[in-house]
C-alpha cells in the first residue's frame, strides 16, 4: 500500500519529521520524511480512497508527548497536520487503516445467517412482535423473512435488500442547512455495488427521528413523518392526462422518445432539497445507477406492459408496476426502457441523462421487496411511517371509465398511512417526499453497525 504524496518540497530547515504506517503492518513504513516549516508546520499529504486515521502521536525533542498543541484534519483528501506551538525537534507517527467498502461492511455485518432469496411476495412481511397494531387482521402474514435478502437484478448480478422488521440499516450522512445530522436507511445494495438510501429524518439525536426511541423493544424499527415536507404535496399539479404520471413529462406528446421535459412537482421539491442540503457531498453520490419511473403500459389489467410512454386521455392505462405488483405479485429491479431510467448525463448509455442532480424516489417494486403489499396495511416493516409518501412508479390512468368521472385521473403508487402500497386518490393527494440517493461503490463507512444507536457513518473528507 503506497500513500501518494503531494507538495513534498522542504521550505527552509524542517525540524519536523512525520512517519506514516498502516495498522496491522507497523513494521512497514509507508512514508517518513521532513515536513514543511512555513506558517503552522502544515504537512500536505493525500490519502487514498478508503483510508482513515487510526492513531496519531507526537513527541517533542525533550521527550514529552504532545496532545493538545497539534491538530490533524482531512480536507479534499489532503492530510494536514498543524503545530500551533511551532516547536522544533518534533517527531510524529501517524497510523492509518483501510476501511471496508460499504457493500462489504453491510454483508459482513449480516453474515450471521444465510442470505437467501424470497420467492413469495403475496404477503406482508414483518416481525409481529414489532407490530404497532394488535388486531389479528393487521398482522403480517410473512413473519419469517426479516433481515437482508438477495435476488438477481440487472445483467444477472446479485442485489441485496432489507425486508420486514429491521434495525440494522441506519445511516447518518450529511448535515442540513441548520447543521443537523441527516439520517437515512439502506434500501438495498445495487447490482453495481452502489448503496441505495432513503431519507429518514433530520436531527442530532436518534430520538429526534424515531418516535419509539424510548421503547427498547421498538426503537430503530420505524421511521416517522412525511419526509422533507411537513404537510405533504401533490405528485403533480395536473391530473387529467396520462402524461402527468411522469416524473418528467412533455405536455401533449404521446409516446415520446425520451423523458426530458417539464419536471413534476415531485422532482422540483426533492431537487430543491438536494441542492440545499446535499450538493456539497456530490463527490460521494452516484448519478448513473438511476431511478426507474417505468411507464410501460397495457390497456388491460393483466398480462405484461408492452407499450411505451403514455397514450391519449380517452383510454384506461395500466402501467408496468401495477401489472407486476397488483396482478402477479412479482416485483422486479429491472427497468424495461432506457428512457424511463432517470440518470445524470454522466453515462448517457445507461439511462436518459435527464437529471441535473442525482436524487430520486423509491420505486413501488422496492417497497414490495421491503415487505409492502398493494392494498394491505403493514404497521410492522421498516418503511412504515404513519404518513403517506410518494414512490416514483406510475400506477394507472383512468379516463373516467373505472370510477365514473367526467374527467381523467392519473395515479402514482404511494405508501399509505397504514404502510400499504397503494394510492386510491390520484396524484393530487397531499403526500410526503422521501429523497433517495445512491452512494458510490467505493464509499466506505468510517464506523457504525447500522443500528439507530450506532448508525453507519459515511467516510467523508472531513472525517
Amino acid at each position: 500500500q503506497v500513500i501518494p504524496i503531494i507538495n513534498t518540497k522542504v521550505v527552509n530547515k524542517p525540524w519536523w519529521t512525520l512517519t506514516i504506517k498502516e495498522t496491522g503492518k507497523e513494521d512497514k513504513v509507508l512514508k517518513s520524511g521532513p515536513g514543511i516549516t512555513e506558517n503552522n508546520y502544515i504537512f500536505d499529504y493525500q490519502l487514498e480512497n478508503g483510508y482513515s486515521i487510526s492513531s496519531f502521536t507526537c513527541t517533542r525533542r525533550e521527550g514529552n508527548k504532545v496532545e493538545n498543541e497539534i491538530e490533524i484534519t482531512i480536507e479534499n483528501k489532503k492530510l494536514k497536520i498543524t503545530d500551533s506551538a511551532k516547536h522544533r525537534g518534533t517527531v510524529c507517527e501517524l497510523a492509518i487503516e483501510k476501511k471496508e467498502k460499504a457493500k462489504d461492511k453491510i454483508l459482513a455485518d449480516n453474515s450471521g445467517k444465510e442470505i437467501i432469496e424470497v420467492s413469495n411476495f403475496s404477503k406482508t412481511a414483518c416481525d409481529n412482535s414489532k407490530h404497532r397494531k394488535t388486531s389479528s387482521s393487521d398482522k403480517c402474514t410473512d413473519t419469517t423473512h426479516n433481515g437482508l435478502y438477495k435476488t438477481t437484478g440487472e445483467n444477472e448480478q446479485e442485489t441485496y435488500y432489507f425486508r420486514g422488521s429491521v434495525n440494522n440499516n441506519w445511516v447518518k450522512f450529511g448535515k442540513n442547512s441548520e447543521g443537523q445530522n441527516i439520517w437515512w436507511r439502506i434500501i438495498r445494495i445495487n447490482e453495481d455495488g452502489t448503496i441505495r438510501l432513503i431519507y429518514a429524518g433530520e436531527g442530532n439525536n436518534p430520538s429526534n427521528i424515531d418516535p419509539n426511541y424510548g421503547n427498547e423493544d421498538l426503537k430503530g424499527y420505524f421511521m416517522t413523518g412525511y419526509g422533507v415536507n411537513n404537510t405533504g404535496y401533490k405528485f403533480n399539479n395536473s391530473t387529467n392526462n396520462s402524461e402527468y404520471v411522469g416524473y418528467m413529462y412533455t405536455k401533449g406528446q404521446q409516446r415520446p422518445s425520451g423523458t426530458n421535459g417539464t419536471p413534476s412537482n415531485a422532482k422540483t421539491i426533492i431537487d430543491e432539497w438536494y441542492n440545499t442540503n446535499m450538493s456539497s457531498y456530490s463527490y460521494l453520490i452516484d448519478g448513473t445507477t438511476g431511478f426507474c419511473g417505468d411507464r410501460t403500459y397495457s390497456t388491460t389489467n393483466s398480462g405484461k406492459a408492452t407499450n411505451k410512454g403514455w397514450t391519449s386521455s380517452k383510454t384506461v392505462v395500466y402501467y408496468g408496476a401495477y401489472l407486476r405488483l397488483e396482478t402477479s405479485k412479482n416485483p422486479s429491479y429491472g427497468c424495461p426502457n432506457k428512457e424511463d431510467l432517470y440518470t445524470t448525463p454522466d453515462d448517457s448509455n445507461k439511462g436518459n441523462g435527464a437529471l441535473s442532480v442525482p436524487v430520486g424516489l423509491i420505486t413501488a417494486d422496492e417497497v414490495a421487496y421491503a415487505g409492502g403489499l398493494s392494498g394491505k396495511a403493514n404497521y410492522g416493516y421498516w418503511l412504515y411511517t404513519g404518513n403517506y409518501y410518494w414512490t416514483l412508479s406510475p400506477r394507472y390512468f383512468d379516463d373516467g371509465t373505472l370510477f365514473g368521472t367526467s374527467y381523467g385521473i392519473s395515479y402514482v403508487f404511494g405508501i399509505s398511512s397504514g404502510g400499504a402500497l397503494t394510492n386510491n386518490y390520484g396524484i393530487l393527494i397531499a403526500s410526503g417526499f422521501r429523497p433517495v440517493i445512491n452512494l458510490k461503490s467505493e464509499v466506505c463507512f468510517s464506523e457504525g453497525e447500522g443500528t439507530i444507536d450506532k448508525p453507519y457513518i459515511i467516510m467523508t473528507d472531513a472525517k
